[in-house]
């Protein structure tokens, strides 16, 4: 137990800067009678001997197959950095959401500065560098997130040793990697541990406990992230319970259940056939030509000269939905991708208003440059605080179309509940009101979010008018933009446009891609689906029309 005029000095290790980690960190850092003194972080590589035999028993499991998808992954990954350059720089962005979010802590440096400790490159964990940090800092407790196994020589350094933060249940889910399993085996709860660090894998007394359940249309990915969230719980409770001298360390049941490891490809595979909401990724193979084909366009100067020399001046609407940290979806960019996106739009292109676009349709009045608009549909509120909290730093103004019968509710939109395990949090009048009151714009998106293209022409001119009335008794503003829910080109009947026009909006906006420009017919502007999936060099050629998405659109009209 500590004295109770000294706090209990930690000490974290681990491999990375992550997500995870900093929830993890940030956690410790409020608990009482707690002081975190230094993070370490492994940096060592491993040797060509190491890696040898890593790579001999990875064909031993799964074939010469894993040495060819090895070589491409490790161009994809090459061919990531390049065009990940062309975009703007990292710092460039954490400056952004530095600025978007002073109160929020964007890497372990930002905690460290927080918080008043130091963040020290160790070298090997398990080397004597970290041997004698550890000492010099007088650590109480070592906390390890996400590295490599520790030695007696390292975790026991610490006067009480060393806890270690396990997104599984033990010991039925020692090892690696969080969520997978549990969902391979069809577990109906998933669990974490906070243990002593002895000389096995995750096989140290059990300081603290905890399980999220397992929900439906979850993904390895979804209850990684619930592990992430409780394990940060978990730890803290774990850590205040040493603190306080209260912890009860627990000896883990014999078990003769092997440690897990990293899934083969085909383990993936048959997980993903039996969880078909699970969205499969774009295979490295495709990831590395997409790359090679934009780093060409872009690096060749063909972008520039395209961009420079257009003749007719066109706007460009990017459609998002989500901005947030813990959803990785079609429908969802992260914070740190959504900066980055706003960055190389306002380093390259004007950024316009909705209705000051309308007005050029209007009266046929050419745009002075390419233009990009900025989109938001549906009605999720991290809209309305993370995304605005960004554009406001960057200087980008947005329109948000809201399906107004979700404002202040805890309805989920059908296509949340038919894909996805989350319960998205939704706008509220407030929220409106200070998107509005930034000079930013509100359109309607129908009130119940239905398909205008398959409804009863009754309830689709019921949806028209009753959506702008709602919004604007939430805004004290008119409502004269209208965007298509499930905006495809089979959805938007001329009698359902015929409604709009008589509703009083000035204009409708569609989704199934192109561009806008003085000749746009003013009851079908095309808009530009974005997200997550768009590196800002990808954002850039799509602004332009040149990304492979853009051009088979483009050829599929002309076919």
């Amino acid at each position: 137990m500590i004295s109770a005029n000294r706090s209990l000095r930690v000490v974290f290790l681990t491999g990375r800067d992550s997500r995870a980690v900093r929830l993890a960190l940030e956690a410790v850092c409020q608990c009482s009678g707690v002081t975190a003194v230094a993070v370490l972080i492994d940096t060592h590589r491993d040797t060509l001997r190491q890696r040898w035999r890593n790579l001999r028993r990875n064909l031993r499991r799964e074939g010469w197959a894993y040495a060819l998808g090895r070589c491409v992954r490790a161009l994809r990954d090459y061919s990531d950095r390049l065009a990940d350059r062309c975009g703007p720089s990292l710092p460039e962005t954490l400056d952004l959401l530095r600025q978007a979010f002073p109160h929020r802590c964007q890497t372990l440096e930002d905690i460290a500065r927080a918080h008043g400790f130091e963040v020290r490159e160790a070298g090997n964990l398990n080397g004597p560098e970290a041997v004698r940090l550890l000492e010099h800092y007088g650590a109480d407790l070592g906390i390890v997130l996400g590295t490599r196994i520790l030695k007696p020589s390292t975790f026991r350094v610490p006067r009480l040793g060393s806890i270690n933060l396990h997104k599984g249940k033990v010991p039925e889910y020692r090892g690696l990697p969080p969520g997978f399993w549990e969902l391979y085996e069809g577990a109906q709860t998933a669990g974490v541990t906070v243990h002593f660090v002895d000389s096995g894998l995750d096989t140290g007394d059990v300081v603290e406990t905890s399980e999220v359940p397992i929900r439906r249309l979850e993904t390895p990915e979804s209850l990684a992230e619930q592990l992430d969230r409780e394990g940060a719980r978990a730890l803290a409770r774990a850590v205040e319970k040493v603190a306080a001298g209260t912890a009860v360390p627990q000896k883990q049941p014999r078990a003769d259940a092997r440690t897990r490891t990293k899934p083969t490809r085909a383990q993936v595979a048959e997980l993903h056939a039996r969880l078909p909401h699970w969205p499969r990724a774009q295979s490295d193979i495709a990831v590395l030509a997409k790359n090679i084909l934009c780093l060409a366009i872009f690096r060749s100067g063909a972008y520039d000269l395209i961009r420079g020399r257009r003749k007719k001046a066109r706007a460009a609407i990017l459609l998002y939905h989500r901005v947030n940290d813990f959803s990785r979806d079609v429908l969802t960019i992260g914070t740190e991708s959504f900066a980055a996106h706003l960055l190389a739009i306002r380093s390259r292109y004007a950024v316009m208003s909705t209705s000051a676009l309308v007005e050029c349709i209007c009266a046929r009045k050419a745009l002075s440059a390419t233009s990009v608009l900025i989109h938001f549909d549906d009605a999720y509120r991290d809209v309305y605080t993370d995304a605005f909290a960004i554009l406001e730093a960057a200087g980008v103004s947005a329109t948000g179309f809201v399906s107004s019968g979700f404002v202040d509710t805890g309805r989920a939109f059908q296509h949340d509940l038919d894909r996805f395990p989350f319960q998205y949090e939704n706008c509220r009048r407030e929220d409106l009101k200070k998107w509005t009151d930034a000079g930013f714009e509100v359109g309607a998106h129908t009130v119940n979010h239905v398909n205008l293209g398959q409804c009863e022409l009754e309830q689709a001119r019921f949806e028209i008018v009753e959506s702008g009335r709602q919004l604007q008794a939430a805004t004290g503003q008119p409502v004269s933009l209208f965007s298509f829910p499930f905006g495809r080109i089979q959805d938007i009947r001329p009698e359902v446009r015929a409604f709009v026009k008589e509703a009083g909006y000035a204009a409708l906006f569609s989704a199934h891609g192109g561009f806008a420009d003085p000749g746009s017919d003013l009851w079908d502007i095309p808009r530009i689906g974005v997200g997550e999936g768009h590196k800002p060099l990808y954002l850039l050629l799509e602004i332009e029309g040149l990304t492979p998405a853009a051009i088979g659109r483009r050829l599929r009209r002309l076919l």
